[in-house]
């Protein structure tokens, strides 16, 4: 009884992280338009933001006392999950910011919470976890509920109500379906690093996501927006900088969760973002 009892705790606590995070994720995501509002692009703000969770990262890896030697993983393919988190972990974001500062708030977000669906049949085909009818019915209701609450502008081309939207560009829709594609995977990554290695540091594998999340910034910076610039203004460096400390805590949050937690019903607890958002 004492074993089933605190088998039960763990995996309420597992969800209970995922109900913080998805809070911080709702947040952050606001934040991402007040500092998009105050002049900032899209790559700008996750360069800054993944440069400054990134030395966040490494100063708690740190002051664990954890050696340098451990903060890249241990074995090939161990690092091979760590470096797939942190390619994913970059494309959702990236593709969330986007859809985030191009799209209206609430289609953003109603499309990137379908991650739960994604997530359970991703983590059922390659990780072989079980994604029980009860709990795949309660995922699609439950987004069925967020979008009568919601009523996004991309539902009447379904033949649904919805809100006067306007036309959205192909390419920024694109953007914002793939996001929840990228994050389901990142979500599966986090689920096989813990079958790899029980004892995985979730702080390895935010590392991960801070690095990518500086490194492949910067080059598509430059490129889709011109010359990287500082952020202009004490406006946009706070909305920045609160956007980094809400969303790093939310990732330890998320890679706590999924770590004590199966990917469909822990990313479904995530559906409380959205109302939240609005």
């Amino acid at each position: 009884p004492d074993a089933s009892q605190s088998t039960t705790c763990w995996a309420c606590r597992g969800l209970m992280y995922m109900a913080l995070s998805a809070m911080g994720q709702a947040f952050g995501a606001l934040f991402v338009k007040f500092a998009a509002a105050s002049g900032m692009q899209c790559f700008q703000i996750l360069f800054f933001r993944g440069a400054l969770m990134w030395t966040s990262n490494i100063l708690v890896l740190h002051s664990k006392g954890s050696p340098p030697s451990k903060w890249w993983g241990r074995g090939c393919e161990h690092i091979f999950w760590l470096i797939l988190r942190g390619l994913f972990g970059f494309l959702s974001l990236a593709c969330k910011y986007w859809s985030v500062i191009h799209l209206y708030l609430a289609d953003a977000i109603s499309i990137r919470f379908t991650v739960h669906i994604f997530s359970g049949i991703f983590a059922c085909m390659l990780l072989g976890e079980s994604w029980l009818l009860a709990e795949a019915t309660s995922a699609v209701v439950g987004f069925g509920g967020i979008l009568m609450i919601v009523q996004p502008a991309w539902l009447k081309f379904l033949g649904f109500p919805a809100k006067v939207g306007p036309e959205y560009p192909i390419m920024d829709v694109t953007i914002a379906i793939l996001c929840p594609v990228f994050n389901a995977l990142g979500y599966v990554a986090i689920r096989k690093l813990k079958a790899i290695r029980a004892d995985t540091d979730p702080f390895v594998i935010i590392n991960y996501l801070g690095l990518f999340l500086t490194l492949a910034s910067l080059p598509l910076a430059r490129i889709v927006e011109g010359p990287l610039e500082l952020p202009d203004g004490f406006e946009a460096w706070g909305w920045l900088l609160t956007l980094s400390v809400t969303t790093y805590i939310s990732q330890i949050f998320v890679t706590w969760g999924l770590q004590l937690e199966r990917a469909g019903p822990a990313t479904t607890v995530t559906l409380i973002g959205v109302p939240a958002t609005m």
